[in-house]
């Protein structure tokens, strides 16, 4: 695992007798100085020593008593604020918000942070800690929870076809059942700041300039910004795009309207008369353990319940920061030296801030990390207030357990909904300062759940049980390979897939090239029909119906000349054809050992996006590919890759698609529908998708499969 050092909280206050702190002194010694001076007495003194000791130990919600009173004072004064604050304006490309600042939003597709080798990952801290060195504003670092709503995509599904009728119903109820589970997707969000240019002393209200005009300098700082982050997220493992337009709008209305009267000393709620209603409760971290795990902030969005996550990200010059560092670490000699000299103890904890001092202040001077403000703020959300609660507990046990210290931000329950709210800023300011590739430490982008309503449901992911869901037509190239050895349940997941496209898709023909002779039943549950390889005659492909092309005789070495004429004829036929088109070609190994089967694979493969085809290649070892130009050609040009179970995996194997030692040892030890009640797999999609995946099919779905294999 990756482990990343984290510094103390650099904030040391001079204390007297080893022990008090000045604020310290003043709660113990207020109360007998009011005494003295109006009323002078033994009980007095008696009661004023106990109020004091009272003011100096008793904290409750980790604060004292008079920051309480002011936070109660501030509370009751400016509750009601967010009501009277300019409300956020959302434009095109950017958010104005109430000051003279305004805001734009990055969106980051991510990887799956755990099935990343320990070199994967430390590349990734490195690409992280390099965007956090290369921006010079505050960026804030959001990953908010939603539910996963599959209603609107199981209303496309209830509609006639040719696809029987249990196939479909039993299909949209298994997708019923995941959007009654209260599942989760989490969607990451890169805030950039920027401050309207101040060339004039007249007050606001004074000045005249066009509003829309007024906006265009804000605009060109924050695109370019964007575009900044944007080139330093963008790899062979994050994407990352703007948020423009209605997807803006609808994220700077994360709570439409007023919230005033919501606002209570520990929660946040929104009644009913708002869009999105239910109960959100916060708290921020206070300090941080001595090392952490990469992606340490994952741990809290997989709790069960709805968890957003804001990190603030504030760069500080770097001359200044050091200036400070410096005063500090002269300051920490000072405080131990002191404290040694009266023949106290105790030091251990000034004297690791002193190490962790001196190790910034170096980093800073070899220039391989920056200085930074880095704060957390983890809000628990639902809609009823007891699920509210088991929610922010779980996160408090979760905290617990990587040794987090956190605040609950009571009496500032308003602070903390601007500071979570996507249109707002930092209201609790609660930061501290580390060097970057501390803070590069909470890395998020690493959950793998998919909120898109469309495509095929391919599996549930293993890491947090949602379906993932899939669209290969909007893929770069729709084409997939499916490999994995005799029995690890290839053919059953692909026949499955077969089964869901003729669900899902509107006017969709699926051509099968089933040299096995696997495919027939399946074929028939969807209508179509049944074609014989032969040599002699041209090859039938019948209009708006499915078809299964099979040998006659397995086995037979002239089979490998009909295949490949076969596949020219498929292709020539998609050519001219524009409508969503599935072909799966099974036994692909066959195709690719012969060296005009390659050739026409790869041109299939290569050009099936043009002819809105998607090809699936279906195979034992994914070594059929990669020890050939052509076969890795293919896999070039093919963005869905699904290893099931393989019994041997060549180095060719690991070195082509760079598998970690995890990912290595995972196919040996997949499930098999053999040996359990389901199949795994996993599923690489480019891009956008990394993660082992359990495939399980629908009673009906079974029942057509089974069929197949007696």
């Amino acid at each position: 695992m990756t482990s990343i050092r984290f510094p103390g909280k650099l904030e040391v206050s001079t204390k007297f007798f080893g022990q008090f702190t000045v604020k310290d002194l003043l709660r113990l010694l207020t109360p007998s100085g009011l005494v003295y001076i109006f009323v002078p007495s033994i009980f007095g003194f008696l009661l004023a020593g106990a109020l004091g000791v009272t003011w100096y130990w008793f904290t409750p919600y980790g604060q004292h008593l008079d920051t309480l009173l002011y936070n109660l004072i501030r509370y009751r004064t400016h509750q009601k604020k967010i009501d009277m604050e300019s409300e956020p304006t959302a434009f095109n490309e950017i958010i104005r918000m109430g000051d003279d600042r305004a805001a734009a939003f990055v969106k980051v597709t991510p990887t799956n942070l755990d099935m990343k080798s320990e070199d994967e990952r430390k590349a990734l801290h490195s690409l992280y800690r390099n965007l956090l060195d290369t921006v010079n504003y505050p960026v804030h670092v959001i990953s908010r929870q939603d539910h996963l709503d599959l209603e609107d995509y199981i209303q496309k599904l209830d509609k006639p076809g040719n696809t029987r009728q249990d196939i479909r119903h039993q299909y949209m109820l298994k997708c019923r059942e995941f959007s009654d589970q209260d599942l989760s997707y989490t969607t990451h969000y890169i805030k950039i700041f920027a401050e309207k240019n101040v060339d004039t002393l007249m007050p606001s209200f004074l000045q005249l300039t066009d509003k829309e005009a007024d906006e265009k300098p804000l605009t060109e700082e924050l695109n370019s910004r964007c575009n900044e982050v944007i080139d330093a997220i963008n790899s062979a493992e994050l994407q990352a795009e703007q948020v423009t337009d209605s997807d803006l709008k609808t994220l700077s209305n994360f709570y439409p309207g007023t919230v005033s009267e919501n606002i209570e000393p520990d929660w946040t709620s929104v009644g009913k008369k708002f869009n999105t209603k239910g109960y959100r409760k916060s708290l921020y971290l206070s300090e941080y353990p001595s090392t952490v795990e990469l992606g340490w902030p994952l741990q809290l969005l997989r709790t069960e319940g709805l968890v957003d996550i804001t990190q603030v990200i504030e760069p500080r010059r770097s001359a200044k920061a050091s200036t400070k560092l410096q005063r500090l670490s002269e300051k920490l000699n000072a405080e131990i030296d002191s404290i040694l000299s009266h023949g106290y103890r105790g030091t251990n904890k000034l004297e690791t801030l002193l190490e962790d001092t001196e190790w910034i202040l170096d980093l800073l001077a070899e220039r391989r990390s920056t200085a930074v403000d880095y704060g957390v703020y983890i809000t628990a959300k639902a809609n009823d207030k007891e699920s509210c609660i088991q929610t922010y507990r779980q996160i408090q046990n979760r905290l617990d357990t990587l040794r987090n210290q956190y605040t609950k931000p009571v009496l500032r329950t308003d602070e903390a909904f601007k500071t979570d709210h996507p249109a707002y800023g930092d209201a609790l300011n609660e930061t501290h300062l580390m060097p970057s590739t501390s803070a590069a430490a909470g890395f998020p982008f690493g959950t793998q759940s998919t909120q898109q309503n469309q495509g095929v449901i391919y599996g549930v992911d293993t890491s947090d049980q949602a379906p993932v869901l899939a669209d290969r037509f909007q893929w770069s190239s729709h084409s997939m390979v499916r490999m994995g050895m005799v029995g690890s349940g290839k053919s059953y997941a692909a026949k499955i897939e077969l089964l869901r496209s003729a669900v899902v898709y509107d006017n969709l023909q699926i051509i099968t090239v089933d040299p096995k002779q696997e495919y027939r039943t399946v074929t028939e549950a969807l209508g179509g029909s049944i074609e014989y390889l032969d040599s002699t005659s041209d090859y039938h492909f019948p209009e708006d119906q499915h078809v299964c092309f099979q040998v006659k005789d397995r086995g037979e070495e002239e089979n490998v000349r009909e295949l490949v004429e076969l596949i020219r004829e498929i292709y020539s036929y998609v050519s001219q054809d524009q409508r969503k088109t599935l072909v799966l070609i099974d036994e692909a190994r066959i195709l690719m050992n012969d060296e005009e089967g390659r050739k026409v694979l790869n041109q299939f493969v290569l050009e099936g996006r043009d002819t809105n085809t998607a090809v699936t290649l279906v195979t034992q070892n994914a070594s059929h590919f990669t020890y050939c130009r052509e076969g890795r050609e293919i896999l070039d040009n093919v963005p869905g890759k699904v290893f099931m179970r393989h019994d041997r995996v060549p180095d060719s194997v690991v070195d082509y698609f760079q598998l970690s030692e995890r990912e290595r040892q995972e196919l040996y030890e997949l499930k098999t529908g053999t040996d359990s009640e389901y199949s795994e797999a996993i599923l690489k999609i480019s891009g956008n998708l990394d993660t082992r995946i359990k495939i399980e099919s629908t009673p009906a779905e079974h029942d057509v499969i089974h069929q197949e294999e007696q």
